[in-house]
């Protein structure tokens, strides 16, 4: 039986493991917090899945150079403030045959890289086995096996055409694509736009602002998407508007929930600290307003987002600021 490494056992992570276990993997989950491997081991729970008994089947260390070992195909689920470490620690361990997936939706916050970027730059032999994965999916959705679809996008073709056999499963059909920078630029960028959704309706704003607030918010993550790179149409699909409608609009969503909270008038890290959850679109604000800084792209949701979160704009402000901006065409994408 081929084996299967997962980097983080966190709920994302674990939900891929699920799925893996399912392909017919031996799949081992490696993890430096010791409760963690623990609840897998003894208890056969994720504790960033409470309340969700995961199969059995699955085995979790804090030793990840066993984890590694003769893995085919190795998965990172980390989050992207911990994968710079992480690769820099991991890269040049991965097995030579074995695909690596990345399946972190963010931007490294110090380099502003995406996540494949920093694999490859910690081991460049790494370069065409490499895949980024990312989709429209609620990792607890996921471990329970409910229907979902999900892109795996790689510069080679037949990493990507492998990647989309291990993952598809019954209950996970997935699509391949070239655009890996429009993939993973699509996941990071969208968790902004969810925030901004959630301030509306933590105001009690309304439908017709927060699909307005989706809409317009597509517009701004392809003007930087293309800026970077990416492919415009990518946008469009499952990987750009399918996880941003499902960021924004659905109750699970962290980041919708963050957003929420502080409509309701709660500081962000208070949230943070109250619920313990990883908030990937608090930290991918700061490298987009950094990197539309640079390139000189409008985008005037996720600055407003940016100024909520770190310069304390009263949110009720920092809309009617966006309402009465300069009027424009809306074919100006």
């Amino acid at each position: 039986m081929k084996k299967a490494c997962v980097i983080v056992a966190g709920a994302w992570g674990t939900a891929l493991a699920v799925v893996l276990l399912d392909s017919g993997y031996r799949v081992v989950l490696w993890d430096r917090n010791p409760e963690a491997v623990r609840a897998i081991n003894e208890e056969n729970r994720c504790l960033k899945l409470p309340g969700l008994g995961i199969p059995e089947g699955l085995v979790a260390t804090n030793d990840w150079k066993e984890a590694l070992s003769g893995a085919s195909i190795v998965v990172s689920a980390a989050p992207s403030t911990a994968v710079t470490e992480i690769s820099g620690q991991m890269a040049r361990f991965i097995p030579e045959d074995a695909l690596l997936v990345s399946a972190t939706k963010g931007l490294d916050p110090e380099t502003l890289r995406r996540p494949t970027q920093v694999w490859s730059d910690a081991n460049p032999g790494l370069s065409n086995r490499l895949v980024a994965l990312s989709g429209p999916n609620f990792a607890v959705e996921v471990a329970k096996r409910l229907p979902a679809a999900t892109t795996v996008a790689s510069v080679s073709p037949i990493a990507g055409e492998t990647a989309q056999t291990v993952f598809m499963v019954p209950y996970l059909r997935v699509y391949t694509s070239e655009d890996v920078a429009g993939v993973e630029l699509g996941g990071a960028l969208k968790n902004i736009i969810a925030i901004a959704c959630g301030l509306v309706e933590g105001m009690g704003l309304g439908y017709n602002a927060q699909a307005a607030i989706v809409s317009r918010g597509i517009a701004e993550i392809t003007r930087l998407g293309v800026a970077l790179g990416a492919y415009p149409l990518t946008f469009a699909g499952l990987s750009g508007v399918g996880d941003l409608v499902l960021t924004s609009t659905g109750h699970l969503s962290r980041n919708r929930q963050a957003g929420i909270a502080v409509g309701k008038g709660e500081p962000i890290r208070a949230f943070l600290d109250r619920t313990g959850y990883t908030v990937e679109g608090f930290i991918t604000v700061r490298s987009a307003v950094t990197l539309a800084g640079r390139l000189g792209i409008s985008m005037p949701i996720t600055e407003t987002v940016y100024r909520v979160l770190y310069e304390d704009m009263p949110v009720r402000q920092a809309l009617t600021a966006i309402m009465s901006r300069q009027k424009r065409s809306e074919r100006e994408f």
